[in-house]
């Protein structure tokens, strides 16, 4: 299941309080596209987000594996979401 799924489904429990399944085919493609435009939304992170990415790329060594390249990306998301959520005070 892709991102934008997941936060379409996150969202309907979130604000119908209901199981995705039980929601019509309508309701479903309006969260699919509120998820939509919440990740282009933080497509451009803000000075949190990139300060706490860079804690990870100053970590970077030439020497990495892909996989560990990987990793730093995936944890760099990780670092820049929970900037922003700290920040509004949900972290």
């Amino acid at each position: 299941m892709g991102f934008i799924e997941r936060a379409a489904r996150a969202l309907a429990v979130s604000l119908e309080n209901r199981e995705w399944e039980a929601l019509d085919a309508a309701l479903q493609r309006k969260f699919r596209v509120a998820a939509r435009a919440v990740l282009e939304t933080l497509h451009e992170p803000d000075e949190f987000m990139m300060e706490a990415g860079a804690e990870i790329v100053r970590h970077v060594g030439p020497d990495e594996s892909d996989e560990s390249y990987r990793n730093d990306a995936a944890n760099i998301w990780r670092l820049m979401a929970s900037a922003t959520l700290a920040e509004n005070g949900h972290a």
